[in-house]
């Protein structure tokens, strides 16, 4: 039997208790004189059969320190010390089994790691029983929780009559059963068997094959075994008239001379004298197959020559009634002892639960922070399981859920039959780390963008609104509102934002550093176009003369990306800036000559 230790650290929630916690007093504590003082040491759990009344105890060791869980458990620092141990709870025990410790507190710091549980009752069902026994242990100021598993198994049901046994007479849904004979004939003849099956199935067979019993029900079964062993005997004639008399005229001297069907002499009886009829011959003869002769004399004891003949009757081992040949009249006991063997049994078979059904509902995607509730069709005698583990006080019908993991729930019937749901799982995306921007010169940025995901977008929003095209790490305002950033995690659909209302200042138009805001002497006007843009902008420049001007593009924090010198002439006039090599984002375009500047906000999209 193998034993496994499963640690699963978390914040203690409400206890959690399977079946009954009392009522299977006085367990004792025998543990290895081995064993060391800071250690885990669990015992095996007897096996038990179903139907049969079950009383096992386990003795344990508790841990004083963290040290032995890190054997376990890599992930445990060592070296803690545990200053008190509780019993929470257990899961998962077998249908019909109660359980009772020793006690439920174990002050380790003083010494208390030593104890054991008792688990008694009749279990209802048979199977291997992996039985979660949950501990909480107190380290420093914090209390974590343990789940240790045991099994126990839980043989098929036996049933014994005088005349057969019956394996695994018990079940959910359906049983096959094994019958046994108690009576075998051991290769003799003379032995004869019938079963009635209960299930419409009969049988003459000494060992019948296993029958199914697929309907929930109780089935009798009905046994007979007849032992004709023993053969058949005449154990008594009776002579109730004679017509024979003594040769000196008294009363005869009755004598019985039985012939087998050779014709041998097999029985010469004593003799009665002077009988007075009825006369009654007791006698213990074994009769075969055929007929046998049996004749009446008066014994004259060679007076006067031969025995008188009563008269002879002829019978064999079925003769029953009168017999008669000429004046003698007689009867016949012929014993034939027939050993006849009944027995009677039930098959039990349990409905078999539907499987509980799950309902959750949620939308994906689920992100840290959300709750969801899962919803059993089953409102008792369930338990939740997270990852194949309890959920501590998981028993009703509805369960809270705030860790991802894969769900089900079991269902115990009150005959003890399991069945158990489809696994739900339930995942809830990471956030993205801490979501927040500075804002220096109307220029807002996302602080600490190294913390970003490795898939993301970002949205900028102005008093609630998206701001469409503007998806990167920083955002030059141009009016007072409350801004908002938003960084999505492309590969979990999960969010984080971040709002601050922030105050335009003016003396940092475009984000950048104060300028005179205006176009160069001499040109009349500047369009630009399409903007947002794809690729190249395209400028129409209507000028009174010839000059030569610079254009200049700025990331938001005014370093300078690209410029490029144009050589104008008098009058309109159009010609492209080329983005190709830009990432995409917002930008500002520097249209310069003589001292004075001219600066677009210009977004290069996706």
């Amino acid at each position: 039997m193998t034993r496994k230790l499963t640690l699963l650290f978390f914040f203690s929630a409400s206890c959690l208790f399977a079946y009954s916690q009392t009522g299977c007093p006085g367990c004792i504590v025998n543990l290895p004189d081995t064993l060391s003082a800071d250690t885990i040491y669990l015992s095996d759990a007897p096996s038990g059969q179903a139907g049969v009344y079950y009383e096992g105890d386990l003795s344990f060791r508790m841990p004083k320190t963290t040290t032995p869980v890190t054997a376990i458990d890599p992930d445990v620092p060592p070296g803690l010390t545990i200053s008190k141990i509780t019993i929470s709870g257990v899961s998962n025990v077998p249908p019909g089994l109660s359980w009772e410790p020793s006690q439920m507190e174990f002050n380790t710091s003083d010494g208390e790691t030593d104890g054991c549980v008792r688990f008694c009752g009749v279990p209802l069902q048979p199977g291997l029983y992996m039985v979660d026994v949950i501990i909480t242990a107190r380290l420093v100021i914090i209390d974590q929780t343990a789940s240790f598993t045991v099994p126990i198994l839980i043989e098929p049901a036996e049933s014994t009559t005088d005349g057969f046994n019956m394996v695994n007479n018990s079940g959910c849904g359906s049983v096959q059963v094994s019958f046994e004979n108690n009576v075998p004939s051991n290769g003799k003849v003379g032995y004869s068997y019938n079963w009635d099956f209960g299930n419409g199935v009969t049988s003459t067979d000494e060992n019948p094959a296993d029958q199914l019993y697929d309907l929930p029900g109780e089935y009798p079964v009905q046994y007979q075994a007849k032992i004709d062993t023993t053969g058949y005997f005449l154990t008594r004639v009776n002579i109730n008239a004679v017509d024979c008399n003594d040769l000196l005229g008294g009363r005869p001297d009755l004598k019985l001379n039985i012939f087998n069907p050779a014709g041998d002499l097999i029985y010469v009886s004593d003799i009665i004298t002077n009988a007075h009829v009825p006369v009654a011959y007791e006698l213990n003869l074994p009769l075969e197959e055929g007929n046998y002769a049996l004749a009446v004399t008066d014994d004259d004891s060679g007076l006067g020559g031969a025995d008188d003949q009563c008269g002879t009757v002829t019978f064999n081992r079925n003769t029953t009634g009168n017999l008669s040949d000429g004046g003698l009249a007689l009867t016949m006991e012929i014993l034939h002892p027939v050993d006849i063997i009944t027995s009677t049994g039930t098959v039990y078979v349990y409905d078999q639960p539907d499987p509980p059904l799950i309902t959750a509902p949620f939308e994906s995607p689920l992100c840290e922070g959300d709750t969801v509730q899962l919803i059993a069709d089953y409102t008792e005698h369930i338990q939740w399981y997270r990852d194949s583990v309890p959920v501590l006080g998981g028993t009703g019908d509805t369960l809270v859920v705030t860790q991802s993991g894969s769900y089900r729930v079991v269902y115990t019937s009150p005959d003890g039959c399991i069945s158990m749901s489809e696994e739900m799982p339930v995942s809830f995306g990471k956030l993205p780390e801490t979501v927040s921007f500075v804002n220096e010169n109307n220029e807002e940025s996302l602080f600490d963008p190294d913390k970003l995901p490795e898939s993301y977008q970002i949205n900028w929003y102005q008093n609630g609104d998206l701001l469409e095209g503007f998806n990167e790490t920083t955002y030059c305002i141009d009016s007072d509102a409350t801004y908002t950033i938003e960084v999505v995690d492309l590969s979990t659909e999960c969010s984080a934002s971040y709002s601050q209302a922030i105050t335009f200042d003016p003396d940092y138009p475009n984000c950048v550093s104060p300028v005179i805001d205006q176009l160069p002497n001499g040109v009349a006007s500047v369009q630009i176009f399409p903007n947002p843009t794809l690729g190249p902008l395209h400028l129409v420049v209507n000028t009174n003369s010839g000059m030569e001007v610079e254009l200049s593009l700025y990331s938001l924090t005014g370093r300078r990306i690209q410029v490029e010198t144009k050589q104008l002439i008098a009058g309109k006039q159009d010609f492209s800036f080329e983005l190709g090599a830009v990432p995409a984002g917002m930008y500002i375009l520097s249209f310069s000559r003589g001292g004075k500047t001219k600066n677009w906000r210009i977004v290069k999209a996706k």
